[in-house]
Protein backbone atom coordinates (compact mmCIF):
# COMPACT_ATOMS: atom_id res chain seq x y z
CA UNK A 1 0.00 0.00 0.00
CA UNK A 2 1.45 3.57 -0.53
CA UNK A 3 2.49 6.05 1.99
CA UNK A 4 -0.30 8.09 0.52
CA UNK A 5 -2.94 5.33 0.90
CA UNK A 6 -1.47 4.52 4.67
CA UNK A 7 -2.31 8.48 5.24
CA UNK A 8 -6.08 8.03 3.20
CA UNK A 9 -7.01 4.82 5.35
CA UNK A 10 -5.86 4.47 8.36
CA UNK A 11 -8.20 5.01 11.62
CA UNK A 12 -6.04 6.91 13.68
CA UNK A 13 -6.44 10.91 13.15
CA UNK A 14 -3.12 12.37 11.72
CA UNK A 15 -1.46 16.09 11.09
CA UNK A 16 1.24 17.20 9.52
CA UNK A 17 2.31 20.86 11.09
CA UNK A 18 4.42 23.61 11.72
CA UNK A 19 3.98 26.50 13.79
CA UNK A 20 1.60 28.57 11.92
CA UNK A 21 -0.68 26.16 10.67
CA UNK A 22 -2.12 22.33 9.41
CA UNK A 23 0.05 21.32 6.00
CA UNK A 24 -2.24 18.47 5.62
CA UNK A 25 -5.05 16.14 7.77
CA UNK A 26 -5.95 12.85 7.23
CA UNK A 27 -9.46 11.78 6.96
CA UNK A 28 -9.71 10.08 10.45
CA UNK A 29 -8.65 13.66 11.97
CA UNK A 30 -11.31 15.65 9.94
CA UNK A 31 -13.91 13.24 10.76
CA UNK A 32 -12.99 13.26 14.25
CA UNK A 33 -13.62 17.37 14.38
CA UNK A 34 -16.27 17.67 11.58
CA UNK A 35 -14.52 20.09 9.72
CA UNK A 36 -13.91 20.04 5.76
CA UNK A 37 -9.99 19.86 4.80
CA UNK A 38 -10.19 23.63 2.75
CA UNK A 39 -11.66 25.08 6.22
CA UNK A 40 -8.68 24.13 8.61
CA UNK A 41 -5.74 23.03 5.98
CA UNK A 42 -3.23 26.10 5.70
CA UNK A 43 -5.49 28.29 8.21
CA UNK A 44 -3.45 30.29 10.98
CA UNK A 45 -6.45 30.33 13.34
CA UNK A 46 -7.84 26.29 12.85
CA UNK A 47 -6.86 26.32 16.71
CA UNK A 48 -9.69 28.34 17.20
CA UNK A 49 -11.70 25.91 15.78
CA UNK A 50 -11.01 23.03 17.33
CA UNK A 51 -9.50 23.42 21.20
CA UNK A 52 -10.76 25.79 23.47
CA UNK A 53 -8.56 28.84 24.57
CA UNK A 54 -6.99 27.50 27.39
CA UNK A 55 -5.46 24.37 25.33
CA UNK A 56 -4.13 26.12 22.91
CA UNK A 57 -1.00 26.87 24.50
CA UNK A 58 -1.11 23.10 25.91
CA UNK A 59 -0.92 21.79 22.82
CA UNK A 60 1.69 24.42 21.37
CA UNK A 61 3.90 23.40 24.54
CA UNK A 62 3.25 19.52 24.34
CA UNK A 63 4.00 19.52 20.29
CA UNK A 64 7.20 22.23 19.70
CA UNK A 65 8.30 22.81 23.01
CA UNK A 66 8.12 19.59 25.03
CA UNK A 67 10.86 16.91 25.04
CA UNK A 68 7.96 14.35 26.08
CA UNK A 69 6.63 12.57 22.94
CA UNK A 70 3.50 12.48 25.08
CA UNK A 71 0.66 14.52 26.09
CA UNK A 72 -2.66 14.74 26.71
CA UNK A 73 -4.96 17.75 25.33
CA UNK A 74 -8.85 18.82 24.52
CA UNK A 75 -10.17 18.84 21.03
CA UNK A 76 -13.45 19.98 20.53
CA UNK A 77 -15.61 19.32 16.65
CA UNK A 78 -17.75 21.62 15.05
CA UNK A 79 -20.86 20.59 17.24
CA UNK A 80 -19.02 21.60 20.54
CA UNK A 81 -17.94 18.01 21.82
CA UNK A 82 -14.84 17.51 23.50
CA UNK A 83 -12.81 14.85 23.07
CA UNK A 84 -9.74 13.96 25.17
CA UNK A 85 -7.13 12.59 22.95
CA UNK A 86 -3.22 12.01 23.19
CA UNK A 87 -1.34 13.17 21.16
CA UNK A 88 2.43 11.32 19.56
CA UNK A 89 4.36 13.87 17.99
CA UNK A 90 7.82 13.05 15.47
CA UNK A 91 9.99 15.86 13.96
CA UNK A 92 10.54 15.69 10.51
CA UNK A 93 13.56 16.76 8.98
CA UNK A 94 11.51 19.56 7.54
CA UNK A 95 11.39 20.86 10.85
CA UNK A 96 7.30 19.86 10.77
CA UNK A 97 5.47 17.76 13.26
CA UNK A 98 3.93 14.98 12.33
CA UNK A 99 1.18 14.29 15.36
CA UNK A 100 -0.88 11.33 15.68
CA UNK A 101 -3.76 11.42 18.18
CA UNK A 102 -5.69 8.85 20.30
CA UNK A 103 -9.21 8.71 21.88
CA UNK A 104 -8.73 8.56 25.57
CA UNK A 105 -11.84 6.85 26.06
CA UNK A 106 -10.85 3.83 23.69
CA UNK A 107 -8.00 2.88 25.99
CA UNK A 108 -8.11 -0.07 28.18
CA UNK A 109 -5.27 -0.49 30.63
CA UNK A 110 -4.33 2.91 30.98
CA UNK A 111 -3.67 2.86 34.66
CA UNK A 112 -1.58 6.49 35.11
CA UNK A 113 -4.03 6.39 38.52
CA UNK A 114 -2.06 4.21 40.97
CA UNK A 115 1.32 5.39 41.31
CA UNK A 116 3.88 3.17 41.62
CA UNK A 117 4.38 3.33 45.92
CA UNK A 118 0.27 1.46 45.43
CA UNK A 119 2.03 -1.78 42.96
CA UNK A 120 2.38 -3.98 46.59
CA UNK A 121 -0.89 -2.76 48.15
CA UNK A 122 -2.86 -3.93 45.04
CA UNK A 123 -1.03 -7.26 45.29
CA UNK A 124 -1.81 -7.74 48.96
CA UNK A 125 -5.76 -6.67 48.59
CA UNK A 126 -5.46 -9.32 45.81
CA UNK A 127 -3.84 -11.98 48.00
CA UNK A 128 -6.48 -11.43 50.54
CA UNK A 129 -9.74 -11.64 48.04
CA UNK A 130 -8.45 -15.48 47.20
CA UNK A 131 -7.42 -16.00 50.71
CA UNK A 132 -10.77 -15.72 51.66
CA UNK A 133 -12.70 -17.84 48.80
CA UNK A 134 -9.57 -20.85 49.97
CA UNK A 135 -10.84 -20.32 53.40
CA UNK A 136 -14.26 -21.21 52.24
CA UNK A 137 -13.00 -24.26 50.29
CA UNK A 138 -11.02 -25.65 52.47
CA UNK A 139 -12.14 -25.82 56.18
CA UNK A 140 -8.93 -28.09 57.45
CA UNK A 141 -6.94 -25.14 56.13
CA UNK A 142 -9.26 -22.26 57.93
CA UNK A 143 -7.60 -21.41 61.14
CA UNK A 144 -3.97 -21.40 58.67
CA UNK A 145 -5.40 -18.97 56.34
CA UNK A 146 -7.34 -16.28 58.96
CA UNK A 147 -4.04 -16.21 60.16
CA UNK A 148 -2.33 -15.09 56.66
CA UNK A 149 -5.81 -13.08 56.08
CA UNK A 150 -5.22 -10.47 59.35
CA UNK A 151 -1.42 -10.76 58.68
CA UNK A 152 -1.97 -9.28 54.98
CA UNK A 153 -5.14 -7.02 56.32
CA UNK A 154 -3.13 -5.66 59.01
CA UNK A 155 -0.50 -4.69 56.15
CA UNK A 156 -3.07 -3.09 54.05
CA UNK A 157 -4.45 -1.27 57.05
CA UNK A 158 -1.20 0.40 57.76
CA UNK A 159 -0.34 0.92 54.18
CA UNK A 160 -3.75 3.00 53.96
CA UNK A 161 -2.95 4.80 57.24
CA UNK A 162 -0.25 5.98 56.11
CA UNK A 163 -1.42 6.85 52.82
CA UNK A 164 -4.33 9.04 54.77
CA UNK A 165 -2.07 10.72 57.62
CA UNK A 166 -2.59 14.53 57.87
CA UNK A 167 -0.11 16.82 59.48
CA UNK A 168 -2.47 19.74 59.70
CA UNK A 169 0.34 21.74 61.58
CA UNK A 170 1.85 22.81 58.47
CA UNK A 171 -0.81 24.90 57.12
CA UNK A 172 -0.25 28.05 57.02
CA UNK A 173 -3.23 30.19 56.16
CA UNK A 174 -6.18 28.22 58.54
CA UNK A 175 -6.24 26.72 61.51
CA UNK A 176 -7.26 23.00 60.93
CA UNK A 177 -7.57 19.17 62.37
CA UNK A 178 -9.38 16.19 61.57
CA UNK A 179 -10.39 12.51 62.17
CA UNK A 180 -10.07 9.66 59.59
CA UNK A 181 -11.26 6.40 61.02
CA UNK A 182 -12.23 3.45 58.91
CA UNK A 183 -15.63 1.00 60.54
CA UNK A 184 -13.30 -2.05 59.19
CA UNK A 185 -9.41 -2.89 58.23
CA UNK A 186 -9.74 -0.84 55.16
CA UNK A 187 -11.87 2.33 54.53
CA UNK A 188 -13.95 3.56 51.71
CA UNK A 189 -13.43 7.51 53.28
CA UNK A 190 -10.96 9.46 51.71
CA UNK A 191 -9.78 13.27 52.20
CA UNK A 192 -6.58 15.09 51.13
CA UNK A 193 -5.45 18.75 51.59
CA UNK A 194 -3.03 20.88 50.44
CA UNK A 195 -1.49 24.21 50.69
CA UNK A 196 -0.56 26.39 47.73
CA UNK A 197 1.62 30.17 47.86
CA UNK A 198 -2.43 31.35 47.59
CA UNK A 199 -4.40 29.26 48.66
CA UNK A 200 -5.60 26.29 50.51
CA UNK A 201 -7.97 23.37 49.27
CA UNK A 202 -9.06 20.48 50.73
CA UNK A 203 -11.11 17.51 49.32
CA UNK A 204 -13.52 14.59 51.85
CA UNK A 205 -15.17 12.22 49.50
CA UNK A 206 -16.94 8.86 50.18
CA UNK A 207 -16.73 5.56 47.82
CA UNK A 208 -20.06 3.37 47.55
CA UNK A 209 -19.94 0.09 49.48
CA UNK A 210 -16.88 -0.90 51.80
CA UNK A 211 -13.75 -3.29 51.71
CA UNK A 212 -10.79 -4.04 49.48
CA UNK A 213 -12.93 -2.25 46.35
CA UNK A 214 -14.16 0.97 48.18
CA UNK A 215 -10.71 1.20 49.59
CA UNK A 216 -8.59 1.16 46.01
CA UNK A 217 -11.52 3.23 44.41
CA UNK A 218 -10.73 5.71 47.13
CA UNK A 219 -7.01 5.80 47.18
CA UNK A 220 -7.25 6.24 43.38
CA UNK A 221 -10.07 9.47 43.75
CA UNK A 222 -7.47 10.75 46.63
CA UNK A 223 -4.51 10.40 43.87
CA UNK A 224 -6.76 12.14 41.77
CA UNK A 225 -7.41 15.05 44.29
CA UNK A 226 -3.77 15.47 44.91
CA UNK A 227 -2.16 15.47 41.53
CA UNK A 228 -4.57 18.27 41.04
CA UNK A 229 -3.81 20.31 44.24
CA UNK A 230 -0.19 19.69 43.08
CA UNK A 231 -0.81 21.04 39.75
CA UNK A 232 0.95 25.08 39.63
CA UNK A 233 -1.93 25.76 37.05
CA UNK A 234 -4.59 24.75 39.27
CA UNK A 235 -5.70 28.14 40.78
CA UNK A 236 -7.10 29.06 36.98
CA UNK A 237 -9.46 26.12 36.89
CA UNK A 238 -12.69 26.60 39.08
CA UNK A 239 -13.65 23.51 41.40
CA UNK A 240 -16.57 22.28 39.00
CA UNK A 241 -14.07 21.66 35.90
CA UNK A 242 -11.49 20.24 38.55
CA UNK A 243 -14.88 17.62 39.32
CA UNK A 244 -15.24 16.98 35.72
CA UNK A 245 -11.80 16.13 34.93
CA UNK A 246 -11.64 13.98 37.76
CA UNK A 247 -15.27 12.35 37.17
CA UNK A 248 -14.13 11.41 33.47
CA UNK A 249 -10.97 9.94 35.22
CA UNK A 250 -13.03 7.52 37.68
CA UNK A 251 -15.23 6.57 34.78
CA UNK A 252 -12.51 5.06 33.02
CA UNK A 253 -10.67 3.55 35.87
CA UNK A 254 -14.10 2.05 37.55
CA UNK A 255 -16.26 1.98 34.06
CA UNK A 256 -19.16 3.23 35.84
CA UNK A 257 -19.60 0.46 38.83
CA UNK A 258 -18.50 2.91 41.69
CA UNK A 259 -19.33 6.02 42.74
CA UNK A 260 -17.50 8.83 45.07
CA UNK A 261 -19.45 11.45 46.90
CA UNK A 262 -16.99 14.48 47.31
CA UNK A 263 -17.11 17.86 49.23
CA UNK A 264 -14.25 19.96 47.49
CA UNK A 265 -13.07 23.84 48.57
CA UNK A 266 -10.46 26.07 48.44
CA UNK A 267 -9.87 28.97 50.15
CA UNK A 268 -8.19 31.76 49.26
CA UNK A 269 -6.10 34.38 51.39
CA UNK A 270 -8.33 36.58 51.23
CA UNK A 271 -10.73 33.98 52.84
CA UNK A 272 -12.73 33.45 49.83
CA UNK A 273 -14.19 30.19 50.09
CA UNK A 274 -14.99 28.46 46.67
CA UNK A 275 -17.14 25.05 47.25
CA UNK A 276 -18.80 22.39 45.47
CA UNK A 277 -20.06 19.25 46.56
CA UNK A 278 -21.44 16.22 44.06
CA UNK A 279 -23.70 13.67 46.05
CA UNK A 280 -22.35 14.29 49.42
CA UNK A 281 -23.49 16.16 53.00
CA UNK A 282 -23.43 20.12 52.57
CA UNK A 283 -20.10 21.74 54.12
CA UNK A 284 -21.26 23.02 57.22
CA UNK A 285 -20.34 27.13 58.03
CA UNK A 286 -20.83 28.39 62.16
CA UNK A 287 -19.84 31.79 61.56
CA UNK A 288 -17.81 33.70 64.85
CA UNK A 289 -20.77 36.02 65.25
CA UNK A 290 -23.03 34.21 67.96
CA UNK A 291 -26.14 35.77 66.84
CA UNK A 292 -26.24 33.77 63.27
CA UNK A 293 -27.11 29.90 62.91
CA UNK A 294 -25.23 27.73 61.15
CA UNK A 295 -25.13 27.12 57.23
CA UNK A 296 -25.53 24.45 55.41
CA UNK A 297 -23.17 24.97 51.85
CA UNK A 298 -24.85 22.20 48.98
CA UNK A 299 -24.53 22.60 45.48
CA UNK A 300 -27.10 20.15 44.43
CA UNK A 301 -25.50 18.04 41.55
CA UNK A 302 -24.23 13.85 41.17
CA UNK A 303 -21.59 11.98 42.41
CA UNK A 304 -18.24 11.68 40.42
CA UNK A 305 -17.78 8.32 38.83
CA UNK A 306 -21.09 7.79 36.96
CA UNK A 307 -22.04 10.74 34.32
CA UNK A 308 -19.33 11.18 32.03
CA UNK A 309 -20.60 14.16 30.71
CA UNK A 310 -21.85 15.38 33.58
CA UNK A 311 -20.68 19.93 34.27
CA UNK A 312 -20.09 20.98 37.51
CA UNK A 313 -20.40 24.39 39.01
CA UNK A 314 -19.10 25.42 41.97
CA UNK A 315 -20.27 28.58 44.83
CA UNK A 316 -18.48 30.85 47.04
CA UNK A 317 -18.69 32.70 50.09
CA UNK A 318 -16.70 35.04 52.04
CA UNK A 319 -15.63 33.74 55.12
CA UNK A 320 -14.24 36.31 58.50
CA UNK A 321 -12.13 35.50 61.23
CA UNK A 322 -13.21 33.21 63.63
CA UNK A 323 -15.55 31.72 61.53
CA UNK A 324 -15.32 27.38 61.04
CA UNK A 325 -15.93 25.23 58.53
CA UNK A 326 -17.07 21.81 58.89
CA UNK A 327 -16.45 18.72 56.45
CA UNK A 328 -17.33 15.58 57.43
CA UNK A 329 -19.21 12.15 55.80
CA UNK A 330 -22.07 11.33 56.16
CA UNK A 331 -21.82 8.29 59.04
CA UNK A 332 -21.78 12.15 61.10
CA UNK A 333 -25.52 12.11 59.88
CA UNK A 334 -26.29 8.38 60.34
CA UNK A 335 -25.28 8.61 64.35
CA UNK A 336 -28.89 7.60 65.72
CA UNK A 337 -29.89 6.87 69.69
CA UNK A 338 -31.66 4.44 71.01
CA UNK A 339 -34.73 6.18 70.21
CA UNK A 340 -33.92 6.55 66.81
CA UNK A 341 -33.07 10.26 66.71
CA UNK A 342 -30.34 11.91 64.86
CA UNK A 343 -27.73 14.53 66.54
CA UNK A 344 -28.53 18.22 66.86
CA UNK A 345 -27.75 20.58 64.61
CA UNK A 346 -28.24 22.95 67.36
CA UNK A 347 -25.80 21.43 70.05
CA UNK A 348 -23.09 21.21 66.36
CA UNK A 349 -23.35 24.33 66.08
CA UNK A 350 -22.34 25.33 69.52
CA UNK A 351 -19.53 22.68 69.60
CA UNK A 352 -18.40 23.78 66.58
CA UNK A 353 -18.79 28.00 66.98
CA UNK A 354 -15.47 29.84 68.09
CA UNK A 355 -15.20 30.55 72.08
CA UNK A 356 -11.83 31.66 73.46
CA UNK A 357 -9.96 29.16 74.05
CA UNK A 358 -11.39 26.52 71.90
CA UNK A 359 -9.49 25.20 68.87
CA UNK A 360 -10.61 23.06 65.63
CA UNK A 361 -8.77 20.60 67.80
CA UNK A 362 -10.76 21.10 70.48
CA UNK A 363 -13.73 20.76 68.41
CA UNK A 364 -12.81 17.77 66.83
CA UNK A 365 -12.80 16.40 69.77
CA UNK A 366 -15.97 17.18 71.56
CA UNK A 367 -17.58 16.25 68.22
CA UNK A 368 -16.52 13.06 68.73
CA UNK A 369 -17.10 12.89 72.44
CA UNK A 370 -21.08 13.95 71.15
CA UNK A 371 -20.99 11.61 69.04
CA UNK A 372 -19.63 8.46 71.42
CA UNK A 373 -21.94 9.93 74.27
CA UNK A 374 -25.12 10.29 71.78
CA UNK A 375 -25.01 6.57 70.19
CA UNK A 376 -23.98 4.97 73.10
CA UNK A 377 -20.97 3.73 71.90
CA UNK A 378 -17.36 4.24 69.91
CA UNK A 379 -18.52 1.57 67.37
CA UNK A 380 -19.30 3.44 64.37
CA UNK A 381 -21.96 2.49 62.04
CA UNK A 382 -19.78 3.77 58.60
CA UNK A 383 -16.43 5.02 58.17
CA UNK A 384 -15.84 8.61 59.28
CA UNK A 385 -13.78 11.38 58.41
CA UNK A 386 -13.98 14.77 59.66
CA UNK A 387 -12.11 17.62 59.68
CA UNK A 388 -12.81 21.75 61.08
CA UNK A 389 -11.38 24.75 59.50
CA UNK A 390 -10.98 27.71 61.01
CA UNK A 391 -10.41 31.18 59.70
CA UNK A 392 -7.29 32.66 61.80
CA UNK A 393 -7.44 36.43 63.15
CA UNK A 394 -9.66 36.47 66.46
CA UNK A 395 -7.78 38.19 69.38
CA UNK A 396 -4.85 36.16 70.49
CA UNK A 397 -4.88 34.02 67.50
CA UNK A 398 -2.06 34.77 65.19
CA UNK A 399 -3.26 34.29 61.39
CA UNK A 400 -0.68 31.70 60.64
CA UNK A 401 -1.35 29.31 63.62
CA UNK A 402 -2.11 25.68 63.06
CA UNK A 403 -2.87 22.40 65.40
CA UNK A 404 -1.30 19.04 65.24
CA UNK A 405 -3.98 16.53 63.27
CA UNK A 406 -6.35 13.94 65.46
CA UNK A 407 -6.49 10.77 63.59
CA UNK A 408 -6.62 7.54 63.67
CA UNK A 409 -7.76 3.85 61.81
CA UNK A 410 -9.93 1.66 63.72
CA UNK A 411 -8.49 -1.67 63.98
CA UNK A 412 -10.40 -5.33 64.93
Amino acid sequence: MSQRNTWELTPIPHLLINEQCILRANPAFLALVDYEAEEIVDKSNWMDLVMAPEQKPRFTRAVFDSRRPQADVQLRSRNGQVFYVRLERRQLHSGEMLVALMDLTTLTEDNQVLQAGYDEFVKVTIELEEALATIEKQNALLEKQRNILRNELSIAHTVQSQLYAQDFSRFRFVRAAGFYQAMDELGGDMWEFHEGNHEFVGVIGDVMGHGVAASLISIAARTLFKTNFEDTHRAERGLGVICGGINRELIEITRGNYYVTICLLRIDRHYKMEYVTCGHPPIFVVRADSGKQGEQLFTPQPMLGIFPKEDYVSESIQLEPGDRVLMYTDCLLETFNERGDALELDKITQLVRYRDGTTPASVVKDLLDYIYKFGGTKDLSDDLALVCIEVPGKTGQPRDASEAPVSETKTA
